[in-house]
């Protein structure tokens, strides 16, 4: 149970994040979602507003249960928390497979001699080092604990000497910062090898469900991003604390981190304001690969270690993209590639002959099962597989069990995917009366039916999020494929990376109308991409070099101002093919 004090006319959601307390809110407070449910046991609250009561069955009122977001406390309350933010991880993605490339990361080692000391020798004990270069406070505090006459590794940064250690690791962390979830692989940078790996929710999902949230919240308070920066870094130094751990170590041997993520968790990471991102002409502060001290970032790791963030295109094709771009060899390919990044936005490249050309929509969050009446994230209890056989629904569910907790985004796609096949949503979206899979809630709203006992359903607002999506995505595709000036036939692979693609029937994709039909025999599912694009740039210098050259050379479409976008966006909404 948990207590806050009224202050100042804020909301239970605002009181209990001073508190450090992460509710579900992925609408950011606007009481937009109905996820941060409250139950009040005990004081006075403000009234529920008409907004509030759209969210609420009758028994949730009877049971005291609040939106967070939309309750004041007029007194000392006593609550409990039912939407706390959860921290899982099991089913975040972790990195793909690896192309084999030379060992050459930017941390390098090389064994020194600490000579005797003497009369003789007048020099300062940096200067006997003989390495060269200034040496940084950190290392010149470690020389008198030395031994004197024995051997130690100089640990260089690009060349420059940044620490002397003696146990023999060498470690760094491949960080994959997605919009929803955070993947993070601990290397040794001595062999390449990848040692341990984590995954959890990010907890910016606490201050909004997609990017577009997280940079009104920094534009609406004072410091805001401070505080997402915050709450991400921690996290971040808890997972390389808890991974370091299982090898009996500790943080201080990590080196460097490699950060994939779109352009708003970028900034996010490194503290820089929002603002411009969610302003016309939407400008990023900066595209270019960035390093600095983690030490800059409040990341306890070696005092010297580095952060490299992988470069950007835009302010919506970030450096997660330029990471799969990366690991996809999508500069090299000889034949003509579809990279899709499926999220709560749709980032997309077209690569023919290496010539690449890159778009970004708003998919939406119906996809990773937030916006949808009984969705939520792929882990043990969603509904990831539907299938439709006459008058009967089979579902898959992740991690197995009799209990269906919601749907997640794969699961969903299955659904709307087969409910076109059997002809219950007609073309333009709606859903069919004439079939025992469907009937109509208390409000006379017609749904689709999956599993009445558990309460799981598909609404016609479903599907509409699923309609915004797939249009989206579908015109983000087919006008990447006019500026190369292919036919869709022409495409040769689809790849689909990122956790979305994990759980999913590729004849979904198609069935639902996301991808054109003939391109179904054609998807393959590579992984996190961006993860493995980090351990790239971690493990190389060259590849490094290659992401940045990558940054420049992929083309940016702006759809909004594509000829003939929004015809074509109302066209790729209708369901069985253009």
């Amino acid at each position: 149970m948990l207590h806050v004090e009224p202050r100042e006319g804020r909301t239970i959601l605002e009181l209990l994040r001073e508190k450090g307390i992460l509710l579900e809110s992925p609408c950011n407070g606007k009481g937009l979602c109905g996820k941060c449910k409250v139950r009040i046991l005990k004081g006075e609250v403000s009234a529920r507003s008409a907004q509030e009561e759209n969210f609420l069955t009758p028994e949730e009122r009877d049971f005291g249960i609040r939106l967070a977001c939309l309750t004041v406390p007029l007194e000392e309350v006593e609550l409990d928390p039912l939407g706390l933010l959860r921290e899982g991880g099991g089913g975040v993605l972790g990195s793909g497979e690896r192309p084999d490339i030379p060992l050459a990361p930017v941390v390098t080692e090389e064994p020194i001699h600490l000579a005797p000391s003497s009369f003789e020798d007048g020099r300062s004990m940096c200067a006997a080092l003989e390495v060269g270069g200034d040496l940084p406070l950190s290392l010149m505090r470690e020389l008198p604990a030395l031994e004197e006459n024995r051997e130690v590794c100089l640990v260089r940064y690009g060349g420059a000497p940044v620490a002397l250690q003696t146990d023999g690791t060498l470690y760094g962390l491949a960080v994959d910062i997605g919009t929803t979830t955070v993947a993070v692989a601990l290397l040794d940078l001595r062999t390449g090898a990848r040692l341990a790996e984590d995954g959890f929710v990010n907890p910016q999902k606490a201050f909004g469900l997609d990017v577009l949230s997280r940079i009104h919240y920094d534009m609406e308070h004072p410091g805001g991003v401070l505080e997402l920066q915050r709450v991400l870094v921690e996290r971040l130094e808890q997972s390389a604390r808890t991974l370091t751990e299982l090898l009996g170590r500790t943080p201080e041997t990590i080196y460097e981190v490699v950060v994939g993520g779109n352009s708003t968790m970028l900034h996010a990471l490194l503290g820089i304001p929002l603002a411009s991102l969610g302003q016309a002409p939407y400008r990023s502060v900066f595209s270019h690969a960035v390093t600095v001290l983690a030490s800059e970032l409040g990341l306890a790791l070696h005092p010297q270690a580095r952060v490299y963030c992988i470069p950007s295109v835009s302010a919506y094709i970030g450096g997660d993209i330029v990471s799969g771009a990366l690991a996809s060899r999508l500069d090299q390919v000889e034949d003509t590639v579809l990279f899709l990044d499926i999220g709560t936005n749709g980032e997309m490249i077209l690569s023919q002959h290496g010539r690449m050309y890159a778009c970004s929509c708003a998919a939406g969050p119906a996809l990773e099962g937030m916006n949808i009446s009984c969705g939520m994230r792929a882990e043990p209890g969603a509904v990831e597989h539907v299938r439709l056989d006459g008058g009967r629904v089979e579902l898959g569910v992740i991690g197995g069990g009799a209990s269906p907790r919601g749907l997640c985004g794969s699961g969903l796609l299955e659904a709307i995917s087969q409910a076109v096949s059997h002809k219950l949503i007609a073309k333009s979206g709606r859903l069919t009366a004439d079939s025992p899979l469907t009937d109509t809630d208390e409000r006379g709203k017609r749904r689709l039916v999956l599993d009445a006992a558990h309460g799981l359903y598909v609404t016609q607002a479903d599907i509409r999020q699923v309609q915004l999506c797939k249009g989206a995505i579908l015109s983000g595709i087919l006008t990447l494929l006019k500026q190369l000036k292919v036919e869709p036939e022409a495409v040769d692979r689809v790849l689909v990376a990122g956790q979305f693609g994990k759980h999913l029937d590729p004849a979904s994709l198609t069935g639902a109308g996301i991808l054109p039909a003939c391109l179904r025999e054609k998807i393959s599912y590579i992984g996190n991409s961006s993860m493995t694009g980090a351990e790239l740039c971690l493990l190389s210098g060259a590849e490094r070099q290659r992401a940045e050259a990558l940054a420049q050379t992929i083309s940016y479409v702006e759809l909004s101002i594509s000829d003939g976008y929004e015809e074509l966006f109302t066209r790729s909404l209708q369901f069985g093919g253009l």
